[in-house]
């Protein structure tokens, strides 16, 4: 799974001249603090994130993904293979409750009947397991979409966001669904 968490900083990360991630400064509006390293950022994981930015550039990237991997195991490693980085990527990009939330309204749309509460128990797993892998990654990104859109309905100042995350969505549908 690290080297899916390698993509996942790939997607994520700034990188400075010589290749190397970045610190960059958050916009107003973003909702992840002020600073970022590699999707790491001061709001969600302020201590990580210091750590990164206070590391060789050279070093970040490595740390990063070394970071996404124990901060996602635990719903990832109770996934079946043909999902799991997928998986981290999502849990990366909206925590381990609202990955799961996804997965369970990508379900529920393939014709499965659970409560969205964003734990990841029994009948979730063999929800999952009775499924197609690539039609459950397709419907957990679709709500993951609509929950984006329906957020920027809510608060405008997000919509400048919208562009960037529907390329996020698609970017792990396509990236992951092989792996």
């Amino acid at each position: 799974m690290l080297e899916a968490a390698r993509k996942t900083v790939d997607f994520e990360a700034r990188k400075d001249k010589s290749g190397n991630v970045a610190v960059y400064q958050l916009p107003s509006g973003d909702g992840g603090g002020t600073f970022e390293v590699a999707g790491i950022n001061d709001r969600y994981h302020p201590g990580e994130a210091s750590r990164l930015a206070s590391l060789p550039p050279e070093q970040r990237a490595e740390a990063a993904a070394q970071y996404i991997r124990k901060y996602t195991a635990p719903v990832v490693d109770m996934m079946p293979q043909p999902v799991k980085a997928f998986t981290q990527d999502m849990v990366f990009n909206r925590g381990p409750t609202g990955a799961v939330r996804y997965f369970q309204r990508g379900l529920n749309s393939l014709g499965q009947s659970l409560d969205v509460d964003g734990r990841l128990g029994p009948k979730t797993l063999a929800a999952i397991q009775s499924v197609d892998p690539r039609a459950l990654m397709r419907a957990a990104s679709l709500a993951q979409l609509e929950d984006e859109r329906r957020m920027a309905e809510r608060n405008p100042a997000r919509q400048k966001f919208m562009a960037g995350l529907e390329n996020r969505i698609r970017n792990r549908l396509s990236a992951f669904r092989s792996i």
